[in-house]
C-alpha cells in the first residue's frame, strides 16, 4: 500500500503543475468516464438525481487501528459497531448528513461511548467521495479537470481533480465498467498523508441506477480496514418531507492561536506542563536538559508545551520525550516532537510503529515534521530504565496487568515521590475496568508515590490516595453498570468486571 500513497502524491504534484499533459490525456479520460457513467445509468439519469439516501450497518476501526492493545501489525483490532445508520446526501448542494448509532466492541470508560445514542455528522465536498455516485458526479462537474488514465493491477484508473481541488483516483472494473474503488489523500496527525481507498462491491439496479451494497474503506498504513458497511436500503430523489435537514458546511475556522499552556510546579525541578486538563504531563529538569512526559492531544498542544517548557530554566531545553504507549490519542504530538529534534523513550514494543509514524510523508498536507525533518532517535524500555545524573533520578517501568495497553510505561520520580502515567487513572472516568493496575504496579516495583500525575487528569495531579479512591469508585460503578445490563439481558464488552482494586476477583461457577 505504500506505493498507492506514492502514486497519489505524485499524481497530486502532476495535477498541480502539468496542464499541457492533462489536456493531452483529456480524450481517453473522457472516454473512460463516459463508459463508466453509461454503466451506472447514463449521464442524463445521473445528472437528474437530487438526493441519495442509504441505510445500513457495519463496523469501523477505533482510532484507524491506532487504539489496539499493542503496536504489532497482527494484534487483534478494536472495532466499533455501527447500527441504525442513515446517510442522506444532497447531491446538488454537495453535502450530507450522516446519522448513526455507534458503540465500541470493547470496554470503554465513559457512557458517551456505550450509550448507543444516535449522533449526527455533517459532511461536504471530498468527504462524499467514498461512494461511487457522488464520486462519478464530481468527475462530471464542468469545473472538474480530467487529468489522465493509468492502470493499477489490471484496473483502469481515471485520474481527476474535483472542483474544489481534491485529487481523486477512480478505479473502473474492466468487465462491468462500474467504479470498483475511489482513492484520495487526507491529512492524519499521527500518520501524515494517508491514502484512503473506498471499495464498492455488490452492485444492484435501483430506480435505473447501479449502486453498491458493500462499502469498505482501507488506508495505506498497514493495509488497515477502517470501515466495513453493508447497505440495507437505497432511496433516490426522496420528497423533501422525507429528507432530514442537511446543514450547510461550516466555514473553515481562522488559524488558531497557540494553545494556552498551564504550568504547575510539582517539586524542585519538576513541573506539570499541559494544555488544559487531559492534555499533557510533567517536565523534569536534569543537569543540562529537560525531559517531557507524553506528547498527546495534538501537534499544536505538543509544540506549545515544548515552547513553554523551554522557558522554565534558563539555558535548558527539552531534548527527550517519554511516550507512555502507542495509542493515537497519546501520540498525536509525536511527529511534532520529533520535528523539534526530541529523542523518544518508550517501551521497546513501540519502536516499529513509531518509526512507521515518523517516516511517513506529509506532502499534500504539510505538517511540522515535513517542514522540519528529523530522524527518530529511540531509547527502548524493557522492564526498567533509569535516567540519572548528579541532579536528578527518574525511573521508567513497564506497565503490568493492564489489558488496555500491554506495551506501556509509567515514570516515577523517587526524590519527590511523584508517579506519572497515562490511562492508569482518570478522575473524569465513569467506569474503570482495570482498577487494580495502579496498585499492582506500585506493589510490583516497590515504589512509594505520594502524588499521581495522570495524562488524563487535573493540573498538578492528585494524591495517590485520591487516585486510588477514584479508581475504586469507578470500579463499583462498572460493576453496577454490568449488573444493570445483565438484568436487562443486554451483554456489554468488559462485563462482568474481572478485577477489584487489589487484583482479580474470585470466579463463580458457570
Amino acid at each position: 500500500m505504500k506505493s498507492l500513497l506514492r502514486q497519489m502524491l505524485w499524481a497530486s504534484v502532476l495535477m498541480a503543475v502539468a496542464v499541457v499533459p492533462a489536456v493531452a490525456q483529456q480524450a481517453p479520460a473522457a472516454q473512460l468516464l463516459d463508459q463508466t457513467v453509461a454503466a451506472m445509468g447514463g449521464r442524463e439519469k445521473l445528472l437528474g438525481l437530487r438526493t441519495l439516501v442509504y441505510t445500513g450497518f457495519g463496523q469501523d476501526a477505533y482510532m484507524d487501528g491506532g487504539g489496539n492493545i499493542t503496536a504489532e501489525p497482527n494484534v487483534p483490532p478494536k472495532w466499533r459497531a455501527i447500527a441504525d445508520a442513515q446517510r442522506s446526501i444532497d447531491l446538488k448542494a454537495g453535502r450530507a448528513l450522516l446519522q448513526q448509532r455507534r458503540a465500541p466492541m470493547f470496554p470503554f470508560a465513559a457512557p458517551f461511548g456505550l450509550n448507543w445514542n444516535r449522533a449526527s455528522t455533517t459532511q461536504a465536498g471530498a468527504e462524499l467521495l467514498d461512494h461511487p455516485l457522488p464520486a462519478a458526479l464530481a468527475a462530471l462537474d464542468p469545473a472538474a479537470r480530467l487529468t489522465g488514465v493509468s492502470v493499477e493491477d489490471g484496473v483502469s484508473v481515471l485520474q481527476f481533480t474535483t472542483a474544489n481541488g481534491t485529487s481523486v483516483s477512480l478505479g473502473i472494473d474492466a468487465v462491468t465498467h462500474l467504479p470498483a474503488w475511489a482513492r484520495r489523500v487526507v491529512p492524519h496527525v499521527n500518520l501524515g498523508d494517508v491514502a484512503v481507498t473506498a471499495f464498492f462491491t455488490g452492485y444492484v439496479p435501483q430506480d435505473g441506477v447501479m449502486l453498491p451494497y458493500g462499502l469498505m474503506n482501507r488506508i495505506d498504513w498497514r493495509n488497515q480496514v477502517t470501515l466495513m458497511f453493508q447497505v440495507d436500503s437505497y432511496r433516490l430523489n426522496l420528497p423533501p418531507a422525507q429528507m432530514p435537514v442537511v446543514p450547510a458546511p461550516v466555514a473553515a475556522p481562522a488559524p488558531a492561536a497557540a494553545p494556552a499552556v498551564i504550568v504547575t510546579p510539582l517539586a524542585r525541578g519538576a513541573w506539570d506542563v499541559r494544555v488544559g486538563n487531559n492534555n499533557g504531563g510533567p517536565v523534569i529538569e536534569f543537569a543540562d536538559h529537560l525531559v517531557m512526559f507524553e506528547a498527546n492531544g495534538s501537534a499544536a498542544a505538543t509544540l506549545a508545551r515544548i515552547d513553554a517548557a523551554n522557558r522554565l530554566v534558563a539555558g535548558k531545553q527539552v531534548t527527550r520525550l517519554i511516550v507512555t504507549h502507542h495509542h493515537f490519542d497519546h501520540t498525536a504530538g509525536l511527529r511534532a516532537a520529533v520535528s523539534r529534534g526530541l529523542s523518544v523513550i518508550a517501551h521497546r514494543g513501540n519502536e516499529a510503529i513509531f518509526r512507521e509514524m515518523v517516516s511517513r510523508p506529509a506532502v499534500v498536507y504539510p505538517d511540522a515534521l515535513s517542514r522540519s525533518p528529523h530522524p527518530l532517535v529511540f531509547t527502548p524500555v524493557d522492564e526498567k530504565l533509569v535516567l540519572e545524573d548528579r541532579t536528578q533520578r527518574l525511573e521508567l517501568y513497564h506497565v503490568l496487568g493492564h489489558s488496555h495497553m500491554a506495551q506501556a510505561v509509567f515514570a516515577y520520580l523517587p526524590g519527590a515521590r511523584i508517579m506519572m502515567e497515562g490511562d492508569l487513572g482518570d478522575a473524569e472516568w465513569t467506569w474503570h475496568w482495570w482498577a487494580n493496575a495502579l496498585q499492582a504496579n506500585i506493589k510490583a516495583y516497590g515504589i512509594d508515590p505520594k502524588l499521581n500525575v495522570a495524562v488524563h487528569g487535573p493540573n498538578g495531579g492528585l494524591s495517590i490516595e485520591t487516585t486510588l479512591a477514584n479508581n475504586q469508585r469507578q470500579l463499583e460503578a462498572a460493576k453496577a453498570f454490568c449488573a444493570q445490563q445483565g438484568a436487562s439481558g443486554v451483554p456489554v464488552f468488559g462485563c462482568p468486571v474481572q478485577f477489584d482494586i487489589l487484583g482479580p476477583v474470585p470466579l463463580t461457577g458457570r
